[in-house]
């Protein structure tokens, strides 16, 4: 999926009533219908703040139109893209892998791992699944992400993840010899941009913890440090703002780090995940395959 900036436009009266498909094609040079119709249905289309996802709906004169081009070349996630770590039928743990959004995006609502999970349970033969995003990975990281199956059984995780008892920890690669503990409370502002900053504590920055610890990893690389991190908060980029603000961010991090060693993977893996089951109420504990990269020598995978 592309960050690129949306073409935007207002409808003009010779264009009143017109499907919105057949908008774009006029619009966009070079788009013909079923590009027009690609772009709609992955959700790259907005009347307005409204995603649009079918391509017959008219427009009305004056209104705003943003489209997202690059979003046509976007693929569905395929159903062997889908790394089943534990399931039953309040929830379902999966694996995933480094470049999948999680959920849709400002950009394509197509080829995320909730479309792709969705699906599945359709073709397993569920009328009108039910797919609950609790939280969000980094689209570059790797690792586990709890969905819910069941309405019912969203309620009570939500209330986990907002309430801060979801265990949930992570390993990164980090520039730098790093310390063997640290932590950083910095308070953090989410831009519309999608970026995430430091900012002075106010009512619009959120309070944020996230504590280090540094491990000794199976494979060395010089300039580097392995460090596992738990959060007491899940805010926006938490992780990878932290630790950039305590002067070591994470390998491949253009946004926050420095790629500039031509690194472009974002070493970051959820690899362990504490919950309480929503249903019987007993503790569960799942835990992901460790990448080589992040396998440390003091604890095994």
């Amino acid at each position: 999926m592309t960050a690129a900036q949306p073409v935007r436009f207002r409808v003009v009266p010779q264009e009143d009533g017109m499907m919105i498909a057949q908008l774009l094609t006029r619009r966009l040079p070079g788009t013909g219908i079923d590009l027009a119709r690609e772009l709609v249905k992955a959700g790259a289309v907005y009347l307005g703040h409204l995603r649009v996802r079918i391509p017959t709906v008219r427009v009305a004169t004056g209104e705003r139109v943003s489209v997202f081009p690059e979003s046509a070349k976007d693929e569905e996630l395929g159903p062997e893209s889908l790394r089943f770590v534990q399931r039953d039928e309040d929830f379902v743990v999966l694996d995933k892998p480094a470049g999948v959004p999680v959920a849709a995006t400002r950009e394509s609502a197509r080829g995320t791992l909730a479309e792709a999970l969705r699906r599945h349970l359709e073709a397993e033969g569920v009328l009108r699944p039910y797919v609950g995003v609790l939280h969000r990975l980094d689209r570059g990281a790797s690792g586990l992400v709890l969905f819910t199956t069941r309405s019912v059984a969203n309620k009570s995780l939500h209330r986990q993840f907002t309430e801060h008892d979801v265990t949930r920890e992570y390993r990164m690669l980090v520039v730098g010899e790093a310390p063997t503990r640290a932590s950083c409370e910095l308070p953090l502002l989410e831009l519309r941009s999608g970026t995430t900053k430091v900012a002075p504590a106010s009512r619009y920055a959120r309070a944020a913890r996230t504590d280090f610890e540094r491990l000794s990893p199976r494979q060395p690389r010089a300039g580097t440090s392995l460090w596992q991190a738990s959060l007491t908060t899940g805010r926006h980029h938490q992780i990878r703002v932290h630790a950039a603000a305590l002067g070591h961010p994470l390998v491949g991090d253009r946004r926050y780090g420095d790629a500039g060693d031509g690194d472009s993977t974002l070493h970051l893996h959820a690899w362990r995940l504490c919950f309480t089951h929503p249903s019987s109420g007993a503790q569960i504990e799942v835990r992901a395959e460790l990448p080589m990269w992040a396998q440390a020598l003091d604890q095994s995978p």
